[in-house]
């Protein structure tokens, strides 16, 4: 019995001298703690950081920075390739001439599938046969207010003086509201 009352009277001396005198040594279990809550904090920024630097190696392996890579300036050049244009070889005062000689009898159309398919009667009073001709088609609602208008080149030749049935034109989607179809001749090639 004195021999248990001598180590508990030992363990109570030390833990008062532990309380009341700050300058004693951690212990071992006190290290492993301040490892553990060391390692932890490290391993969450490692898992952090990781994942982060995986994704720009891939994105780099992949060549996927191309984003900030200045943009070459495109540069563009026109040539003419041919003058079968009717402007050069005819002046403008006789190109209003030639545009008015040529002239649209019959326009027939329907829609299919949103599609408008036009079989036209053009006929060519001019002296010359024309290569082809540009139409300009203006779709009309019911109140004749103009919804769209597009311009289609028909490139049937039209033989001089003489009509020229041309069937099949296709001039693109066209809503369904349309009721109503205009066409001009705006250009002809000789």
């Amino acid at each position: 019995m004195q021999l248990r009352i001598g180590i508990f009277a030992f363990n109570s001396i030390t833990k008062n001298k532990k309380h009341d005198n700050n300058t004693y040594m951690a212990g071992r279990r006190g290290k492993k703690a301040k490892f553990k809550k060391f390692f932890i904090s490290m391993l969450k920024w490692v898992s952090a950081i990781v994942p982060v630097c995986a994704f720009i190696y891939i994105l780099y392996y992949y060549k996927q920075f191309d984003f900030l890579k200045e943009k070459p300036v495109v540069q563009s050049k026109t040539e003419v390739i041919s003058q079968a244009d009717s402007l050069s070889s005819v002046s403008s005062q006789n190109k209003d001439k030639l545009i008015g000689k040529i002239k649209i009898l019959e326009n027939e159309w329907h829609s299919v599938g949103g599609i408008a398919i036009h079989s036209m009667v053009i006929e060519n009073n001019s002296p010359t046969t024309v290569k082809n001709i540009e139409v300009e088609f203006k779709y009309l609602s019911d109140t004749q207010a103009v919804i769209t208008s597009k311009i289609v080149t028909i490139k049937t030749p039209l033989p001089s003086r003489k009509a020229t049935k041309v069937s099949g034109i296709s001039v693109g989607y066209v809503n369904n509201s349309v009721v109503g179809c205009d066409t001009k001749v705006v250009n002809a090639v000789i």
